[in-house]
């Protein structure tokens, strides 16, 4: 429960994220909607993946798939073959067992967040937002990082922990959910970043506990400096390598061994990378030879 010192501030944060949508809130296709699939698909998609990647992607994923029902009855493999781009295919895997879920409840996502919360691939984030953004549920306050990070820099004083932040959201909503959180995330994504804000710029500046033009951000290594792997020699990049490869056919263990983007892998790391995408659902193994989920269905 906020103290009654902070009214001031609510109505405050309140009235300068309203009027600064008003002006300046992106134009994304999905805003365009109030269908829980198309919805959905577009706060899955977004988990992870930057919005100018999302926007074709999501169109044409909605071509092929126009429906739960049509996502349902698509082989795992289409449903990952159309996912590529994206990255995280085990995303297009949850997703699809999400429409075959939907489908076994007759065919709607329910108006409800904790029951949201039952079926595959969608948490405790996806669930609020989905309410807030296709139901317009006042009970909903998704939070993500970005958003996390506001609540965290406007209300300096409150507990920064998961829950209570989700708490402070949920109590702190106004009525109109839609509006509230896609300015929030919009404010989030251009302005008040996980690398700081530049004072006068962030329309929430007034609001911020400080006016560092910089927060520092990440962790240190010794001498102060991070060693960042580059994204070519990470696992993800090359689980991504042997997804895209399968898209095309089919191989043997031996063949996609021997493609040239993989040719820097022990045997070792191969096999554990072939490990994980099987434990994943996203790729199948008979004997010796590695194809996508459902290709030989």
């Amino acid at each position: 429960m906020l103290k009654i010192s902070t009214a001031g501030r609510v109505d405050a944060f309140h009235a300068i994220v309203f009027a600064w949508f008003a002006k300046n809130g992106r134009d994304l296709p999905w805003r365009k909607t109030k269908s829980p699939y198309k919805i959905a698909l577009s706060e899955i998609m977004l988990q992870q993946t930057q919005v100018d990647r999302v926007i074709p992607k999501w169109r044409a994923f909605l071509l092929a798939f126009p429906t739960w029902a049509h996502l349902a009855n698509a082989s795992t493999a289409d449903v990952i073959r159309m996912w590529q781009g994206l990255g995280y295919n085990r995303r297009a895997v949850m997703l699809h067992r999400l429409a075959k879920s939907v489908v076994d409840l007759g065919g709607e996502l329910p108006n409800d967040i904790d029951a949201m919360k039952k079926l595959p691939g969608i948490g405790d984030y996806t669930a609020n937002a989905i309410a807030a953004f296709a139901f317009r549920n006042a009970s909903a306050a998704p939070v993500d990082t970005n958003i996390s990070r506001i609540f965290r820099r406007v209300f300096p004083r409150h507990k920064s922990d998961p829950k209570s932040i989700q708490r402070l959201a949920k109590s702190i909503a106004p009525r109109d959910v839609w509006t509230w959180n896609h300015a929030l995330m919009d404010i989030g994504a251009l302005h008040c970043s996980a690398r700081g804000h530049v004072w006068g710029l962030c329309p929430l500046a007034p609001l911020h506990g400080s006016k560092e033009k910089k927060e520092r951000v990440g962790g240190k290594g010794q001498g102060g400096q991070v060693k960042k792997m580059r994204f070519e020699e990470t696992d993800r990049y090359f689980r991504g390598r042997i997804v895209d490869a399968l898209r095309e056919s089919p191989m043997t263990l031996k063949k996609l061994r021997l493609r040239s983007e993989l040719a820097s892998l022990d045997e070792t790391r191969f096999s554990s990378l072939i490990s994980r995408l099987v434990h994943g659902g996203v790729v199948e193994q008979r004997k010796s030879t590695v194809f996508l989920a459902g290709d030989r269905d």
